[in-house]
């Protein structure tokens, strides 16, 4: 099959639909249906806040998958694709794994176990993904394919959540295992199939050599990787934004655990009536945040970001305070589709923004390390709100999250992207000359 991502804008956006939807399918289940399905077994919140924190931490430790694919890659196969594949191998036989633990509520340590594993190969899909894209899409094409990406991932876990939410109850952790790892073998197949760029190998055994390109961009030593993520690292822009992805996504991880903690056991919620709605509300955001690429990719990704921290911070602001109309179904309703349509605004303009930031010559172990970071501030999150849920009156855990996003939206204020620009202009031209040197 002749299928070539650097040939074909159309299979561009395709390829990176689906890779993002296989990457949404563990999170649906783990995320979403899992926590709701403990919740209403009468797991304790703080049993599922260590559940959620630990089984998210893979997705903070993508810092170390970045440099080692910097480093070393299959190249006849491509310089990501031999990495896509092999991780999208072992989630199917992750998958497969957590689907068989015995009476999950019972053992909760193997649960977790699993969870993690799952999650670590789907952590080191999601950075050849995006090293992946980094490599092939051009720059005019980034906000276009986020909001495709993001839409693949949220559908991903949407179907997911809502699949594997019915599974749970219906066949319990086995059926909805089973489901999702076909689901996944699915991905794998489109992995096999489509290649980087012509002259590549579909498989090892198969015809195909390296592209000139694939073998230039390829880093020749540690040293080189270092050096250069440290320059740009450094960079005024790059420490801002760090900041600002502390104070969200620790509050997404208020959200992560409190969320199903609150409407199930406080609010009398059914699990499966839970995870339908939230998989819903996300469904129908990522359809809306397809039309929002175009805009990114005209107007810039930094405004729409600071929107979407705005409106996030407001609504739950909103919630905490009024916490009399909780017991409203509208009200519960309006406040989950609102916070899955700013969050999908986020999520978008979040990784234009931060592609736009990386410096080509370490893009994707930069790009994996704010990635990294987006997660191990969500689990820390997970986890100190298991910590202070006891202390805390109604409502008061989402004042705490809009408070912290709407900080967040006023550090973003001082990133100057122009600035930036010209700085990483400025290792280029300063890379060039001590490669001339080095000559």
């Amino acid at each position: 099959m002749n299928w070539f991502l650097a040939d074909s804008r159309y299979l561009r956006l395709a390829s990176f639909t689906m890779f993002y939807l296989g990457q949404g399918i563990p999170i649906g289940l783990i995320s979403v249906a899992l926590p709701a399905w403990l919740a209403a077994q009468g797991i304790s919140p703080i049993e599922i806040a260590a559940f959620v924190s630990i089984t998210g931490l893979p997705w903070a430790f993508k810092l170390f998958a970045g440099p080692i694919m910097d480093r070393y890659s299959f190249l006849s196969m491509g310089r990501r694709r031999p990495w896509i594949v092999a991780a999208q191998v072992g989630l199917v036989l992750a998958m497969l794994g957590l689907a068989l633990v015995p009476d999950p509520t019972n053992n909760m340590t193997l649960l977790t176990a699993m969870a993690f594993c799952v999650n670590c190969f789907s952590a080191v899909q999601d950075v050849a993904v995006d090293g992946m894209a980094i490599d092939v899409l051009p720059e005019d094409e980034h906000g276009q394919a986020n909001s495709f990406m993001a839409f693949g991932q949220v559908s991903g876990y949407a179907l997911s959540g809502a699949l594997s939410a019915s599974g749970l109850v219906m066949f319990g952790l086995l059926g909805a295992g089973l489901m999702l790892t076909l689901t996944t073998m699915v991905v794998l197949a489109w992995g096999v199939f489509v290649r980087e760029r012509r002259g590549e190998k579909i498989l090892p055994w198969t015809q195909g050599k390296a592209s000139s390109r694939s073998a230039g961009l390829q880093a020749k030593n540690w040293t080189e990787i270092f050096l250069n993520l440290r320059r740009t690292m450094l960079l005024p822009a790059s420490i801002l934004l760090i900041v600002v992805t502390l104070f969200w996504r620790v509050a997404g991880g208020f959200y992560l655990v409190g969320l199903p903690v609150i409407a199930i056991q406080e609010l009398g919620y059914e699990s499966t009536d839970y995870s339908f709605l939230v998989s819903t509300c996300s469904f129908i955001a990522a359809l809306l945040g397809l039309v929002l690429g175009p805009f990114i990719d005209k107007h810039g990704a930094k405004p729409f970001f600071i929107i979407g921290l705005l409106g996030y911070g407001v609504v739950f602001l909103i919630a905490g305070f009024w916490t009399d109309l909780w017991s409203d179904v509208y009200f519960g309703v309006t406040f989950i589709a609102l916070e899955a349509l700013f969050g999908q605004c986020i999520f978008i303009s979040f990784i234009a923004l931060h592609m736009s930031v990386c410096w080509a010559k370490v893009a994707a172990t930069q790009f994996a390390i704010y990635m990294a970071w987006t997660n191990l501030a969500r689990s820390i999150g997970a986890s100190l709100y298991g910590q202070i849920k006891p202390e805390l009156a109604q409502g008061h855990e989402l004042i705490l999250m809009g408070v912290m996003v709407l900080i967040g939206a006023a550090v973003l204020l001082f990133v100057n992207m122009k600035s930036h620009k010209q700085r990483l202009e400025q290792l280029d031209v300063e890379e060039g000359q001590a490669d001339a040197v080095r000559v």
